[in-house]
């Protein structure tokens, strides 16, 4: 089943521009795998995404990131 979660989040610190490039090329690398498809959007500290793909597999992401101590 395809589901869709939309969630939003803040940073504890500054993201620089070079830890944002970092997330974004991780989450292409490994989230296609997963059949997981999204958009992130960022502003300063403030995050949202949209994560698209299986039940399963978007929970156990979401719950990754979750973990985030970020």
């Amino acid at each position: 089943m395809l589901v869709r979660l939309l969630y939003a989040s803040r940073a504890i610190d500054d993201v620089s521009q070079e830890e944002l490039m970092t997330i974004l090329s991780q989450s292409k690398a490994h989230n296609p795998a997963s059949g997981i498809t999204g958009v992130l959007c960022s502003s300063g500290r403030l995050f949202m995404q949209l994560l698209e793909g299986g039940r399963m597999q978007v929970n156990a992401l979401y719950n990754q990131i979750a973990a985030d101590a970020r």
